[in-house]
């Protein structure tokens, strides 16, 4: 169900890293090195958490934390950033509720 979940955007290439940076499910690639360095500076600056990240360039990448330390990561050469980040902030709750169960 997941990998059907994760492959539904057309043109976007998904994938969600477990807390040690194996791929769980998906098609896409992440960076957990990264992932974790970005959330180890959010706590030291004391900003609160690391909820998304966002990177532009020829590809967009969004990456959402997930309950438990994953995370998922969105790639896409065609859709802006703000289209990833809604389908991420989307996903998160039901990729969330389908890890628990």
């Amino acid at each position: 169900m997941l990998t059907r979940l994760l492959s539904n955007i057309d043109g976007v290439k998904a994938c969600l890293l477990s807390r040690d940076g194996e791929i769980v499910e998906g098609s896409g690639e992440g960076n957990i090195t990264l992932f974790h360095e970005a959330m180890k500076m959010v706590s030291e600056l004391k900003f609160g958490s690391l909820e998304e990240m966002w990177f532009e360039g020829n590809i967009t990448t969004v990456v959402t934390t997930i309950r438990g330390g994953s995370s998922l990561w969105l790639t896409s050469e065609k859709l802006p950033v703000g289209r990833l980040s809604h389908e991420a902030r989307t996903l998160r709750p039901i990729i969330e509720d389908l890890i628990e169960v």
